[in-house]
């Protein structure tokens, strides 16, 4: 095992509190993952069991808040990307690929429905 300075140990230690992942805090801290969990087991932080993304993960998506003004656009055939530049502006703080993925499995066009996809 790697052996990590206090301050490096006190920083993982503190990201492991906040929930972050041991894959977020490889790619954060440089350190690999199986040294980071040896030190979560010892300070108790990290039991081995297996934690279900149900319990971590906010059923809501970032596109709910603006479904109606989303549904409006696509209905009206606007493109994605330009719903997704009015959204950003308007403070959404989701990526174009969040959206994209919204439109396809929460709002499923019908058959007649066009939807336009920049690239």
């Amino acid at each position: 095992m790697n052996t990590l300075t206090e301050a490096q140990r006190e920083r993982v230690l503190a990201m492991l509190r906040e929930g972050k992942t041991l894959r977020r805090i490889e790619h954060e801290t440089g350190h690999r993952r199986e040294t980071i969990a040896a030190y979560g087991r010892r300070a108790g932080l990290l039991d081995g069991g297996v934690v279900h993304l149900d319990d971590r993960r906010d059923a809501t998506t970032l596109c709910e808040p603006h479904r109606e003004t989303i549904a409006d656009a696509v209905a009206e055939g606007t493109s994605l990307r330009a719903v997704h530049a009015d959204l950003v502006r308007a403070g959404f703080s989701g990526s174009y690929s969040t959206l994209k993925r919204y439109v396809r499995t929460r709002l499923s066009p019908s058959a007649e429905t066009t939807l336009l996809l920049a690239a």
